[in-house]
Formats: C-alpha cells, sequence, structure tokens
C-alpha cells in the first residue's frame, strides 16, 4: 500500500510541478473535469442564466470537494480525501485557464454555444483585461495552493515507523479536531 501511495504521490507531485511552472497546459483530468462542468451546467439550469453559467465550475469543484468528505467521513480513508484535495487545485487551475480566455475566446468549447467566463465577466462589469488578468491570476495561485496543501497532507501518510506514530499521537493530542483528516481508523 505504501509503494502506491507513494507513486501516486510522486505522479501528483510531478504534475503539480508542470502546472505550477507553465510546463504542462493540461492532462487526463481535464477530460474528467469537462464532464462534471458540462453536468453542472444542466444540474443549475432552472435556477436562471446565471447560475446556469457558474454551474460548470460549480459542478467541476463540487465533485471532488464531495469525494474529499465521502472519503473522511464515510470510508475513513484520509489519504484518498488528500489526493481529491488535491484534484480540487488542478480543477481550479484549469479553471483559471478558462477565465484567462474570457477576452480571447481561444479556447474550443463542447457544442460551441456560450464562453461561461465570458458572459460572467461581463454579466458583473469585471471583462476589463486587467479584471479578468487579476481573477484568474487569482484562481490559479489558490490552485497551486490548493495543491501543494493536498500533497502535504499526503505526503503525512508516506512517514513510516515510529514517524508516523509520532505524528499520530501530536496529531490526536494537540489538534483532535484535525484526527480524522490524518489518523485512519
Amino acid at each position: 500500500m505504501i509503494m502506491a501511495r507513494a507513486a501516486l504521490f510522486a505522479l501528483l507531485a510531478y504534475w503539480t510541478v508542470g502546472l505550477g511552472s507553465g510546463a504542462r497546459a493540461a492532462g487526463f483530468l481535464d477530460l474528467v473535469n469537462l464532464a462534471f462542468h458540462e453536468a453542472g451546467h444542466l444540474f443549475l439550469t432552472p435556477f436562471g442564466e446565471t447560475m446556469q453559467f457558474l454551474g460548470g465550475t460549480l459542478g467541476q469543484l463540487a465533485v471532488p470537494a464531495g469525494l474529499v468528505v465521502y472519503f473522511l467521513a464515510v470510508k475513513r480513508q484520509p489519504f484518498a480525501a488528500a489526493v481529491c484535495a488535491w484534484w480540487i487545485g488542478e480543477s481550479l487551475i484549469n479553471i483559471a485557464a478558462y477565465m484567462a480566455d474570457a477576452r480571447d475566446l481561444a479556447l474550443p468549447l463542447v457544442g460551441g454555444g456560450h464562453h461561461d467566463w465570458n458572459t460572467l465577466f461581463y454579466t458583473f462589469g469585471l471583462l476589463s483585461e486587467e479584471s479578468v488578468r487579476f481573477v484568474s491570476t487569482s484562481t490559479r495561485v489558490t490552485g497551486l495552493i490548493v495543491m501543494i496543501a493536498g500533497l502535504a497532507w499526503a505526503a503525512s501518510f508516506l512517514l513510516s515507523g515510529g514517524l508516523r506514530e509520532r505524528f499520530d499521537a501530536f496529531v490526536s493530542g494537540r489538534a483532535p479536531a484535525l484526527r480524522m483528516m490524518f489518523v485512519a481508523d
């Protein structure tokens, strides 16, 4: 189990460096994100046009966030929850690229249609170059921070032997509210 976790951790760390440095723009998770993005539009359609446009982004974030809760509260698998937290960050970086395209409209859209973030930025008076850059950059930085936090959380499960026992004792003794995040049942 520890070897599989270490391999997954290494892959996520490699991916984080690529996305964070800009050397890598996309990956296979983008196709997964796209499915949840489109489902979010459909799910929030009854709540008005603005929510429909936001629905893609919300759907794309809600699925990994829901999985974090599921793996913590139901399955008691905090390593899996940490990986899903990393996925939230990856999804934010994906969303930031979509936001950054709001003025250029260069990205291909599924089925054509409207560019969500062009419409949302226009609706809220944020379509200026400076506003789009600020919001998309802030979203990208937030995504990178979330990815790194997810990696740090996952790394705590790669500790072995006495170091892991001391870490578990520290969390249980000093931060019992966080116990479910770090100590697997």
